[in-house]
């Protein structure tokens, strides 16, 4: 709401702020799948009323809960506005930092409740340092890394940069994206691609998780409460399976990104004449199978009339991979995929390579066929020699669950957290894989 010294008062709609983790906001959006334009009449004017009759002369912001049946109570007025203020101004296309300062000038409110239009569908995403696999716990350090998501209706407002110090004595919030577009859809699709650009290194963050939410289907059909993240992301027997296809196109990247490489060294390493005029990626077929968490993809990839385009074969799909727009900066990708642009993050970490993409982190690994062929032959990782828990015993972290055997020396698996153990998943004998699941633990 917006008051003035003069006796105006008027609202400028509702944002939906139900998708919260420790009572703290994380994803916020205007207008509210929610609202229709009765209820909002019926909240703004309550709203307006309350700010009047308390003689409120500023802007402010009026909060209230509501419960399945439509009912909405009075929860709080915070005498200011809130950090989730932008998608307000991106749906009004008004500057609600100066209305606020003529406001304190004690000028009158320029424009009457009539003239207060919403346009489009606006949402914003808090970028948190804190660790939301270890239920949230704050992150400090040095951020050695940073690069921020761009583009047409996409807005950041951050207190950060590379080699800013994050410490224990201030909000763990870094940045809020707000994209905006046409309907929802096109806003959460936005979103989704400015989160995947995201790049910070050095501490932990939401990015991913953020993202986990804004392309979760329960998200998708607007079905939002205070328990989403609890009941959709925290449970696990909720969890559901990523899309084939975004894990294809996580593949995509990753082998290409490996292909690229390959063949610059190979190009490298070529006679300087022999060179000249060469690009850097092979012009016939080339077979690649890459895996991940378990699962396995075979690839084949080539090119035909134009010198920039993949045609990508991954198991019985195929894509046409489209080059430029490419680019590969600063560890952020962009691919065109079937004709559709889409953005991931990418780092090496040892043999493998990690993307980011759709709030989903994985390692690939990729092996030429002949390669793969050999893998099958060569010894396990290790070997369960022994099992130290059983489901329902209580852990703390760093306790032995299981002991592993490899090359003749044994090894404990540690507990990353404490708990209760639901699930013990490996035998004493079997033969383990990096990735492998040896234990779950209840939520």
């Amino acid at each position: 709401v917006l008051a003035d010294a003069h006796g105006n008062v008027v609202h400028l709609g509702e944002r939906e702020c139900s998708i919260q983790r420790r009572y703290q906001k994380i994803i916020e959006e205007s207008p509210s799948c929610a609202v229709d334009e009765a209820l909002r009449r019926r909240m703004g004017a309550m709203a307006c009323d309350l700010a009047r009759e308390a003689g409120y002369v500023n802007a402010g912001t009026v909060e209230f809960i509501m419960d399945q049946s439509g009912e909405f109570f009075f929860l709080e007025m915070n005498t200011r506005l809130q950090v989730e203020h932008p998608v307000t101004e991106m749906v009004t296309s008004r500057d609600l930092v100066e209305l606020q300062l003529h406001i304190a000038d004690g000028q009158p409110l320029p424009f009457s409740q009539k003239d207060v239009t919403f346009t489009g569908w606006a949402i914003e995403a808090r970028v948190c340092a804190e660790d939301p696999g270890r239920g949230f716990i704050p992150s400090v350090g040095l951020i050695t890394r940073y690069a921020e998501p761009r583009g047409k209706h996409v807005r950041v407002d951050s207190g950060v940069d590379a080699g800013s110090t994050i410490d224990v004595y201030y909000d763990s919030m870094l940045a809020k994206v707000i994209t905006w577009g046409a309907d929802r859809e096109t806003a959460r699709k936005s979103m989704i691609q400015a989160l995947n650009g995201y790049h910070i290194e050095g501490v932990s963050t939401n990015v991913d998780f953020a993202n986990q939410v804004i392309t979760h289907p329960a998200f998708v059909r607007g079905e939002l409460s205070t328990d989403f993240i609890p009941e959709h992301l925290l449970d696990e027997s909720r969890r559901i399976d990523p899309p084939l296809e975004c894990l294809h196109y996580m593949a995509i990247a990753a082998t290409l990104v490996h292909d690229l490489r390959e063949n610059l060294v190979r190009n490298s390493l070529l006679p300087l004449k022999s060179r000249v005029g060469s690009v850097p990626h092979a012009p016939q077929r080339t077979a690649y199978v890459t895996k991940s968490d378990g699962q396995v993809f075979h690839f084949e990839l080539w090119q035909e009339s134009a010198p920039c385009d993949w045609q990508v074969q991954v198991d019985d799909a195929a894509y046409c991979v489209t080059t430029p727009p490419m680019e590969f900066y600063r560890r952020r990708l962009k691919l065109t995929i079937n004709g559709e642009t889409h953005y991931f993050r990418l780092r090496y970490s040892g043999s493998f390579i990690e993307v980011a993409f759709w709030g989903m982190v994985r390692s690939f690994e990729i092996y030429h066929p002949r390669e793969w062929r050999l893998a099958s032959y060569m010894p396990k990782p290790g070997l369960v020699v022994e099992i130290k828990v059983k489901p329902g015993d209580r852990v703390f972290r760093g306790q032995e669950l299981v002991i592993l055997e490899s090359m003749k020396m044994e090894s404990a698996v540690a507990s990353p957290c404490d708990g209760v153990v639901a699930t013990v998943e490996a035998q004493p004998g079997d033969a383990v894989e990096t990735g492998m699941v040896l234990a779950t633990f209840k939520s």
